[in-house]
């Protein structure tokens, strides 16, 4: 019977992390979820930031990664239904999903050595309203960031 402090863990490029019966099929800490078909790019979080209905979130990708989030938003087309009183209702302009992300802190993040995204936020299902991109030098990497506002239908 192994002790109380032994951990069997596996780690491939290929199919995640692998713990005891759990597999994950997220290498990073975060997955941007983009269409209805459930399609995500796994990535690495170096910010989100909530202020009240607005979310900021960065991370850098590769350039193929890059192409396929391009194609799958359409950065300002994000409407706001007025309300004198209340919560904001954002909506996504293109009345077809393809300006609709799914931010998900991915569950293998409490694995990752210095993550704790999983444990400080929830996955956020909003609009992109403006998208950033700064090459990193010396390096095959592209920094982006994401400013949203956040959907008062939480599915996607």
């Amino acid at each position: 019977m192994p002790q109380h402090t032994y951990f069997n863990y596996l780690f491939s490029d290929d199919n995640g992390i692998y713990l005891g019966d759990q597999h994950w099929k997220y290498n990073y800490d975060m997955a941007i979820y983009y269409g209805s078909g459930g399609s995500y790019i796994d990535c690495r979080c170096s910010r989100w930031d909530v202020q009240d209905y607005t979310i900021i979130v960065e991370s850098w990708l590769k350039k193929d990664e890059i192409q396929e989030l391009r194609n799958n938003i359409t950065p300002g087309a994000v409407g706001e239904l007025y309300q004198v009183l209340g919560k904001p209702h954002y909506y996504d302009k293109t009345w077809q999903g393809q300006n609709t992300i799914k931010i998900l802190p991915t569950p293998s993040s409490v694995c990752m050595p210095g993550s704790t995204l999983k444990s400080m936020r929830n996955s956020t299902v909003c609009y992109v309203k403006n998208y950033t991109e700064h090459p990193v030098s010396n390096t095959d990497w592209i920094e982006i960031k994401i400013e949203a506002m956040v959907s008062a239908n939480q599915s996607l």
